[in-house]
């Protein structure tokens, strides 16, 4: 799940180039025409750790009060809308977008130290991630005049939906929880199985590129690249380290080595949407449905087939560089109606 964050980027680069900037142009101009016809966007900015954040809050229009979805990021330097390193996905931006045609308010932030928001991402652990969360939470409950307080739902995706149930844990008053590609498993397990997805990518590289790319990315055992990054980063005591070529936080990899996403879903009291990708190698679809097995919470569980980790349908057989085709498009249609059914049951079951 996390595994991949700095290769990722790195090799979807080199395939995206003109698919992305034409994407970005095009929905620049459709960002104008939905805000006149269904929805206010307003930038907004609150307290978290002594930071300032910023995000978008989206309000259809009509009455008010309304429910709103608090969206937390997968793992990265993710803007608002999901995106990382010039890479767009927009995830949180379809499902806002789709949500306010439907009479659902939503709030999306920049990560700390990312897009608009203060302080550092560079030494930022997921601690801090779920302090952010909690800070958004505590905000949007305030926005009395947009939005109702009893109707409030966490929706995270990837590393977002693993940190959920942690973040949920701590506000009570959530409506629920929605967790979008999620994965039970340890960091060890997903760096191993990435990994290995990686190799193949890497194998079907060609020419020059690929001679390097192999050369610098290639791991011939990952089980042991697991098991010495692990023991790196519990031996130092500085707050950043190198992990392939980039210097990343210590924290966040220490905090990720031990987090156990089960030990909380055990004791969850909130109802759980769980949405999982049929064609998604990051986290595997199995975990979504273990999901109503390890929670005593009320739990519904889907697996979108054909669907991949960045939420789009995926022709060929999934791996990091077809993340550049599929973004191309937007997030299938699925997930933004059983987001959309979901929350309606929940209202009508108040």
């Amino acid at each position: 799940m996390i595994f991949l964050q700095r290769t990722f980027t790195s090799l979807v680069h080199a395939h995206a180039g003109r698919t992305q900037t034409t994407q970005g142009s095009r929905y620049a101009r459709w960002e104008v025409s939905f805000q006149k016809e269904f929805a206010l966007h307003s930038e907004v900015t609150f307290p978290s750790d002594k930071i300032c954040l910023s995000g978008t809050l989206t309000v259809p229009k009509g009455d008010s009060p309304l429910p709103c979805v608090i969206m937390v990021h997968g793992s990265g330097a993710q803007d608002r809308d999901g995106n990382i390193s010039g890479f767009k996905t927009q995830i949180f931006k379809y499902i806002a977008e789709f949500l306010a045609k439907k009479g659902i308010a939503s709030f999306r932030y920049d990560k700390r130290g990312i897009g608009k928001s203060g302080g550092c991402f560079k030494i930022a652990g997921l601690s801090e991630m779920v302090e952010d969360a909690c800070a958004a939470i505590d905000f949007i409950s305030k926005q009395t005049a947009d939005v109702d307080s009893k109707q409030i739902y966490l929706l995270g995706h990837s590393e977002g939906a693993v940190l959920a149930p942690e973040i949920a844990s701590k506000r009570h008053d959530l409506a629920g929880i929605l967790m979008l590609c999620a994965s039970l498993r340890s960091f060890e397990e997903d760096g191993v199985k990435n990994a290995e997805v990686l190799n193949r990518d890497l194998n079907k590289m060609t020419g020059l590129k690929g001679k390097i790319a192999r050369l610098f990315l290639y791991s011939r055992t990952p089980l042991e690249t697991m098991i010495k990054l692990r023991c790196r980063v519990e031996k130092t005591k500085a707050k950043r380290m190198w992990i392939s070529f980039s210097r990343v936080s210590t924290k966040f990899y220490r905090e990720t080595f031990n987090y156990d996403v089960k030990s909380y879903l055990k004791n969850s009291g909130h109802p759980i949407l769980a949405i999982g990708g049929g064609k998604d190698f990051q986290c595997h679809p199995d975990d979504t449905l273990l999901i109503s097995e390890v929670s005593p919470s009320q739990t519904e569980t889907y697996i979108i087939e054909g669907m991949d980790h960045m939420l789009r349908f995926q022709k060929e057989k999934p791996s990091i560089l077809s993340y550049a085709n599929s973004c191309s498009s937007p997030i299938m249609q699925e997930v933004n109606e059983r987001i959309y059914a979901w929350i309606s049951n929940q209202k009508a079951n108040k």
